[in-house]
């Protein structure tokens, strides 16, 4: 049984819906935002924004924020704080989340990783999505402060580039995400203040064909390569967030990605999910170019 990396939206709603319908052995663990006067993090811009659903508050004070934190662990959770700021936060800062007693972090910066190590080597760190990792940097760079590795958007439609990937690493995929394989947006948005993010240019509306998401009853093919699946979505309700948990939980069929399931069938699987196979980012053969990290080779079209 593969585990699951769940976000947390601070609603203790959300611990009982998991303690009523989910076995917690399929839990990894409970990620969720620091303190918001710590770090920021890749939904900062949306925090406390009214949207289409609902408003996605985050604690005002530390009181409510260790809450949160005891709550979780109080239930038998672990609760894994992202740091996805480039730059690691201060060692002061990080002692705060020590006397948490958490043990699990996602983060963005080497030298943060490092330093939680040094704290505790069996602290487990994993490198967040947001440090956009391509197939040529897991085999030129050390990675190895990391214990896992999330990938980045293509690979989800590129599984036959994850068996070619370093095995000394282990990987984490999103499964969730109707982002785009091909965005070029993602780390403009991730760093974006409220303003800015409804300036930013998201072609996942016009780019159906290349959505990321990895339907329940399909995350059996991507198992063998993977050491956890991540679900996103520590913004939305309670509501939402439980359906989207419930199903990968069932391997049940979600109506609500009709998109994908248009698009996507047994017969086509294989093709589907490697449909970003020839893109650079994905494969390790010396022509990665960081600057332009989604030029394809020759033998490869978009599509429209």
């Amino acid at each position: 049984m593969k585990k699951y990396e769940i976000p947390y939206n601070f609603d203790l709603e959300l611990l009982n819906f998991l303690d009523e319908k989910i076995d917690k052995n399929w839990i990894e663990f409970l990620f969720l935002s620091p303190f918001k006067e710590d770090s920021r993090n890749a939904r900062s811009h949306v925090e406390n924004v009214k949207r289409e659903w609902g408003t996605y508050r985050v604690p005002e004070t530390r009181k409510e924020y260790e809450k949160n934190i005891y709550e979780i662990q109080k239930r038998g959770y672990r609760p894994a704080v992202l740091f996805q700021e480039e730059k690691p936060i201060s060692k002061e800062k990080l002692k705060y989340y020590f006397k948490l007693g958490i043990k699990d972090f996602v983060v963005n910066c080497d030298e943060l990783a490092m330093n939680i190590k040094d704290r505790n080597s069996n602290y487990n760190v994993v490198a967040s999505i947001t440090k956009i990792i391509s197939a040529e940097d897991l085999w030129k760079n050390d990675y190895s402060m990391y214990d896992k590795i999330v990938l980045y958007f293509p690979f989800n439609r590129a599984i036959d580039r994850i068996k070619e990937l370093p095995s000394k690493y282990k990987y984490v995929i999103i499964a969730n995400s109707y982002c785009a394989y091909n965005c070029v947006e993602a780390k403009r948005h991730w760093s974006s203040n409220t303003g800015q993010a409804l300036k930013v240019n998201c072609i996942k509306e016009n780019n159906k064909d290349k959505l990321i998401y990895i339907p329940p009853e399909y995350t059996y093919l991507f198992e063998p390569y993977v050491e956890n699946f991540k679900l996103q979505g520590r913004e939305y309700p309670t509501y939402v967030l439980a359906d989207e948990i419930y199903y990968y939980y069932n391997k049940l069929h979600n109506h609500e990605a009709g998109v994908i399931y248009n698009r996507l069938s047994e017969l086509n699987k294989n093709e589907y999910f490697n449909a970003a196979k020839n893109l650079k980012f994905v494969i390790h053969d010396g022509g990665f170019n960081p600057e332009n990290p989604f030029n394809n080779h020759s033998v490869f079209k978009w599509s429209a």
